[in-house]
């Protein structure tokens, strides 16, 4: 056995060794956020973390050695921060936008049993996962009508967050004023962007001037607390019982069959699925998008969507959201996507979801 060999032997021995004391101190955290969470201590607690520094320090005797042992020390309690955080945390679903938005329909109707937590961005969502403030996400997707939510695609770019479910929503918009006014009153309506362009058709006629506003629940609040007739909201029946006002006019979407399909997402990949998503950039290489739908189709893959967005911090650059029918564990679907890789700058897979069928 050469020289290499045998470090590696030692390495490979102690790796094992590790891996059982990291086990075993994870499942030690377990009971320490179970006792922190029973007696509403807070997780951090900077001294006990110098002490565990300084005492384990003095193990080592290799002075060389001594500041990656710290940063290792530092590192681990993080990980193990992050878990208590996880277990802490679970069983809380975010969302964007206030009560009565259709993301707090969605959310309730994926987890009645569980609690909610809402935020002011779509960003703050997918931070509130990546940093275990909550278990999951629930962030509007696409529109039958109005098509994708660009800022939620161009996030889910950006972050390394997991699509691991979808959920279908039938959207029925309602105009609604307060108590007491009447159609004739509205000038002036508000909500968000794109419910005012699926309602457009419908409203046109009235000759109402029609405001964005940051979501449907708020637009529904603001025209509550203003207590003025002549301005009126569209958003989602839940909204106008949860904060008093009439409804003037019911299910005004231009288009019926009005579905908004949001994600649910988290942290880690599902084991299986039957629909796997990925986000790619290709390399400046003449036909490389048409190498990758080449790839997939050699595969004996199904690819059902593909389309492209702009990168916002590249000038005339576009990256490519695809999703492919198949299981995230099966040896073909890994070779495709290894095999794509060669043609592209970035590629990751962003989710996969078991479909019914």
């Amino acid at each position: 056995m050469t020289k290499l060999e045998k470090a590696r032997a030692v390495i490979n021995e102690v790796d094992g060794q590790i891996a059982q004391c990291f086990e075993k101190r994870m499942h030690a955290a377990e009971d320490v956020v179970a006792h922190k969470m029973e007696h509403h201590l807070p997780i951090f607690d900077g001294v006990r973390e110098n002490e565990v520094i300084e005492r384990n320090l003095a193990k080592i005797e290799d002075e060389k050695l001594k500041p990656y042992y710290r940063d290792m020390l530092i590192q681990l309690m993080r990980i193990s921060k992050e878990y208590q955080n996880a277990i802490l945390h679970q069983g809380i679903y975010g969302y964007q936008g206030a009560h009565g938005a259709f993301g707090h329909i969605a959310t309730g109707r994926l987890f009645p049993s569980g609690q909610q937590k809402n935020y002011a961005k779509f960003e703050d969502v997918i931070k509130g996962v990546l940093n275990h403030e909550i278990e999951k996400g629930v962030l509007p997707f696409e529109n039958s009508t109005t098509g994708e939510i660009g800022e939620v695609m161009d996030l889910l770019y950006r972050y390394d967050v997991k699509i691991s479910a979808f959920y279908d929503l039938k959207v029925e918009h309602n105009l609604m004023g307060i108590k007491g006014a009447q159609l004739s009153d509205i000038k002036r309506v508000y909500s968000k962007l794109q419910a005012i362009e699926q309602c457009e058709d419908v409203l046109r006629p009235f000759d109402f001037e029609l405001i964005p506003y940051t979501n449907t629940a708020l637009a529904a609040k603001l025209v509550a607390e203003s207590s003025d007739k002549s301005i009126g909201a569209i958003a989602a029946k839940e909204s106008a019982a949860e904060y008093g006002l009439d409804i003037l006019m019911e299910n005004i979407n231009s288009a019926h069959d009005n579905v908004t399909r949001f994600i649910v997402i988290e942290n880690t990949l599902p084991k299986h699925s039957n629909l796997v998503m990925a986000i790619f950039t290709v390399n400046h290489e003449s036909g490389a998008l048409a190498k990758i739908m080449h790839i997939v189709a050699e595969y004996n893959l199904n690819m059902t969507s593909i389309r492209s967005r702009a990168c916002k911090d590249k000038s005339w650059q576009y990256y490519f959201y695809m999703e492919v029918e198949g299981d995230i564990a099966d040896k073909n679907m890994t070779e495709c996507f290894e095999k794509c890789r060669e043609h592209c700058e970035e590629f990751k897979v962003i989710g996969c979801i078991e479909e019914a069928e």
